[in-house]
């Protein structure tokens, strides 16, 4: 069975930003032999958040922060190419501003057709196991996959696996029993929305939106502008939809010497430099979507509509899904007073944990050196440390955060620099592999 340079686990944008990398060194390089790499992704195409690319929304990130042009201004799979190609190129330098959330998934989708290996989509990895050679090293890495429409299943052998699968959708607690049709994540919004039982009577629907970020002010809006009947309830655990911290220096966290910074810190100094990070991309809004949020509140209590209703310092805490709704009891998070509200759906805008080592590496876990706490020792080029007995290079593509910094994980603005480490390490893997592999065995001592 032939084994791969390369196995990587997701072609979303971390994923095809590394294929970018890879394709880019071998155009610059004919002269030597390309990497041979195998693509798998669990959904039916690269689609960036296709459940959630609704109108009027846009990015949050400059759009030359993509997926090559940091690393490489003149690479093919960069933005820019892509509007030249579409042939948009004037027109959208007349908008000014941020790119909407359709083209800016059109081009990431775009990016993933210009890879020439094509990936194998349909191709959701479930476990990344060693396999050993004869003299008891680990060389080689079986990655098992399954196609979750018939539960069929695959192997590709890798001398170098990457985890770029992202960040898991976070469901609270209260909500995971009940999770399903009438209760589910903003990562499936647009799907389960348009599948939503028709309320009874011809009545408005009744949509409960749990959060404060910005998916969960976006989601708002849609809902409320999108139907003039609807009902909108905005719950929130504090006194309401706050903004991002948009500071020029603060931002400045995004950039590349950030990541080289939060690397050298002891962790508890990492801890604490991540939560200070965190106003600039998590739990808050644009300033645009709180302009509109608050007009739209306002609007509402000027005309008396009853049509969108914000539940201000507002936890809930019980679920009782029924065949016609959801019924959910809420508490005020300091007084404690009890509220019981009806809705017909409960969209849950909760964010996404990152997984201290993705399951499917749970067959490596013996194979890799651990920090106390359990977490994987990582290096500067996202390479987790395993032990002498294993060779092979495994990779974990934004799901560092907590040693990389806030930059690493799920944001676009050092997607091409994180693959361009990536990149440069395994490549560097790969020729210290072969060159000890040419070395001639000592010739026995004579006697």
């Amino acid at each position: 069975m032939h084994v791969n340079d390369l196995v990587v686990a997701g072609f979303g944008p971390s994923g095809i930003a590394l294929a970018a990398a890879v394709e880019d060194h071998d155009d610059a390089h004919p002269q030597q032999p390309p990497l041979t790499a195998a693509y798998l992704e669990r959904a039916a195409d690269s689609a960036w958040q296709p459940y959630q690319v609704l109108p009027g929304t846009d990015i949050q990130h400059h759009f030359l922060r993509d997926l090559a042009t940091p690393r490489d201004a003149a690479s093919r799979f960069g933005f820019v190419p892509f509007l030249q190609q579409s042939g948009r190129f004037y027109e959208f330098t007349l908008l000014g501003g941020y790119v909407s959330r359709l083209e800016w998934s059109a081009y990431v989708q775009w990016a993933a057709e210009q890879v020439r290996r094509r990936p194998a989509y349909h191709r959701e990895v479930v476990s990344v196991e060693p396999v050993t050679d004869a003299d008891g090293v680990v060389r080689t890495a079986r990655v098992v996959s399954r196609d979750p429409r018939d539960g069929s299943r695959f192997e590709d052998l890798g001398r170098n696996v990457v985890i770029a699968t992202g960040h898991r959708p976070y469901l609270p607690e209260v909500f995971r029993e009940a999770a399903g049709e009438r209760v589910f994540h903003a990562s499936e919004f647009l799907l389960r929305a348009t599948a939503l039982p028709a309320p009874p009577e011809d009545r408005p629907v009744r949509w409960a939106v749990i959060g404060a970020g910005q998916t969960a002010g976006e989601i708002v809006l849609h809902l409320h502008g999108s139907d003039p009947r609807s009902e909108v309830h905005s719950l929130v655990r504090h006194a309401g939809f706050r903004m991002y911290e948009l500071g020029h220096f603060s931002n400045e966290v995004y950039f590349p010497k950030e990541t080289e910074y939060v690397y050298g810190l002891e962790r508890e100094a990492r801890e604490q430099v991540l939560a200070q990070a965190r106003a600039t991309n998590y739990s808050a809004v644009d300033p645009d979507v709180s302009t509109a949020l608050y007009a739209a509140s306002y609007q509402d209590r000027l005309t008396g509509a009853h049509r969108l209703t914000m539940h201000r310092r507002t936890e809930v805490t019980g679920v009782d899904v029924r065949p016609d709704g959801v019924v959910l009891e809420t508490a005020e998070v300091f007084t404690g007073a009890k509220q019981r509200l009806e809705v017909d759906a409960v969209v849950l805008c909760t964010g996404y944990t990152e997984p201290r080592l993705p399951e499917p590496l749970a067959p490596f876990a013996s194979l890799l050196a651990c920090e106390d706490d359990g977490l994987p020792v990582v290096t500067r080029g996202h390479r987790a440390v395993t032990t002498d007995a294993c060779e092979v290079g495994i990779y974990l593509d934004g799901v560092t955060e907590w040693r990389h910094g806030i930059a690493s994980a799920a944001s676009f603005s050092q997607m091409a620099v994180k693959a361009d480490a990536v990149h440069r390490d395994l490549r560097g893997q790969l020729a210290r592999r072969r060159a000890a592999a040419a070395v001639p065995a000592a010739a026995p001592a004579a006697v």
